[in-house]
């Protein structure tokens, strides 16, 4: 998954700017996600994904882009971290979406899915679980 950050051309607003989004690009999809942020064309340097420096409230704009890139970023190393394949889906998840059981068992099945991969248990210090500490609230 690569992104970058754009300028949406296609939308000129009354005064003359241009909404600033991030665009993802995965196995030849497209998602373009809003930062709610506008600037004059003339004030967007593509090739640098960036204001450029005569722009009005750089600063402000410029830290607006960073964040969000950087809040992303950690959001795919999280996800290549647990060996989740990163996809639109998973990116964009919704926690709603996400936790549809109890703690006890979105506890259980993540000991599985790391057990499977081999990633659990293999830490020196690790101290294997007991299944009843699982059964919270029942």
């Amino acid at each position: 998954m690569t992104f970058k950050a754009i300028i949406r051309k296609d939308v000129i607003y009354k005064n003359n700017t241009s909404p600033l989004c991030i665009q993802f690009l995965h196995d030849g999809r497209k998602k373009t996600i809003g930062l709610g942020v506008s600037v004059a064309l003339k004030h967007w340097d593509a090739e640098a994904q960036k204001v450029t420096d005569d722009c009005p409230d750089r600063d402000n704009i410029q830290f607006q882009i960073t964040a969000k890139v950087k809040e992303y970023e950690k959001k795919i190393q999280r996800l290549e971290i647990m060996d989740i394949p990163v996809t639109f889906e998973n990116l964009f998840e919704q926690n709603s979406k996400r936790l549809n059981c109890s703690i006890g068992e979105y506890l259980k099945q993540t000991i599985e899915r790391l057990e499977t991969l081999g990633k659990y248990g293999s830490h020196p210090n690790t101290v294997p679980y007991s299944p009843a500490c699982l059964n919270l609230g029942r």
